[in-house]
């Protein structure tokens, strides 16, 4: 059975844990609401300038952007944190990218972009081609720390590095709900653009009604575009790409500080029960001391009165 003394330092000990994992709950939950903020005032932004794309791609036919060529290599942007303490948010991303390398790698030659250096390690482990690696984004991430990152995607697929880009990150619903979402960002098309804004709708909101919009048949809506429907694409394709880019890294984000304040929430419960169950263990057992010191006394009193 463990001493008192043993118990008592448990007790302090996991005091403390509580402590501290209350202070990092205070500071995942003040991150967490400032990258919300930042993630959804920029949806409508996003869902606006993909919704523009959509429309001049369907007069500007197949271009570079839109062509679908022999795969010979495929880059896979993967996107997950610098830091742990995250609960399963790191686990959950590396899961769905060993599941989606698994099967790309059967097809093509596989190179990995690393963005956090949860990643990186990955990547390492599994001996992966590193085509880029990006960490320290930080809490709030500004457009211009994004650009070097999608510049890496659009110039590869441009140059012909790589046949075809996919993208897997995890996008924030709710304080309590981050998916993981595979999506294919180069070639794109039609379809492709229409299901990411649908993605990246709110499901709740003054927003929310974007994501039903979408499903509208635009191709009836006059458009008159110069020079021309192609230049214009090609002039608008990179920017919007390196927006959507962008738009991930803030999603991620997001789901990150959230799932941190979570975990931080659930580590603060269990040691304030975990400390209650030791200071109870404590207090039955210093109470089984003092009586047992009673009794000790009582007998050794009662055997001097019968001597």
């Amino acid at each position: 059975m463990e001493s008192l003394q043993g118990l008592k330092t448990r007790k302090a000990a996991v005091k403390n844990v509580g402590t501290i994992t209350k202070a990092m709950e205070v500071v995942s939950a003040t991150k967490m609401r400032k990258s919300q903020e930042v993630a959804l005032r920029t949806r409508p932004y996003a869902i606006e300038a993909l919704r523009l794309l959509r429309k001049v791609a369907q007069l500007a036919g197949e271009t570079q952007w839109t062509r679908e060529r022999p795969v010979k290599k495929t880059l896979i942007v993967v996107m997950a944190s610098d830091r742990g303490l995250t609960g399963s948010f790191n686990a959950q991303v590396l899961r769905a990218a060993d599941a989606i390398i698994n099967i790309e790698s059967a097809k093509s030659a596989i190179a990995i972009l690393a963005v956090g250096k949860k990643v990186v390690r990955y990547g390492d482990m599994r001996g992966l081609e590193l085509a880029g690696s990006f960490s320290g984004f930080g809490d709030v991430v500004s457009f211009e720390d994004a650009v070097p990152m999608a510049d890496i995607i659009i110039n590869g697929f441009i140059g012909g590095e790589w046949d075809r880009v996919l993208t897997i990150s995890t996008h924030f619903r709710t304080t309590l709900k981050q998916e993981v979402l595979a999506r294919e960002f180069l070639p794109t098309n039609i379809e492709r653009i229409a299901e990411t804004i649908r993605e990246i709708a709110p499901e709740h909101g003054r927003f929310a009604q974007i994501a039903k919009d979408t499903a509208r048949d635009i191709s009836d809506i006059p458009y008159i575009i110069e020079p021309s429907p192609q230049i214009l694409f090609d002039v608008l394709v990179p920017y919007l790409l390196r927006m959507q880019a962008y738009h991930l890294v803030l999603e991620a984000n997001a789901s990150e500080h959230s799932a941190r304040r979570v975990a931080m929430k659930t580590a603060s419960d269990n040691a304030d029960d975990l400390a209650s169950a030791l200071a109870l263990s404590y207090n039955k057992m210093r109470q089984a001391a003092i009586t047992k010191e009673i009794i000790e006394i009582t007998g050794t009193q009662n055997a001097l009165e019968n001597a």
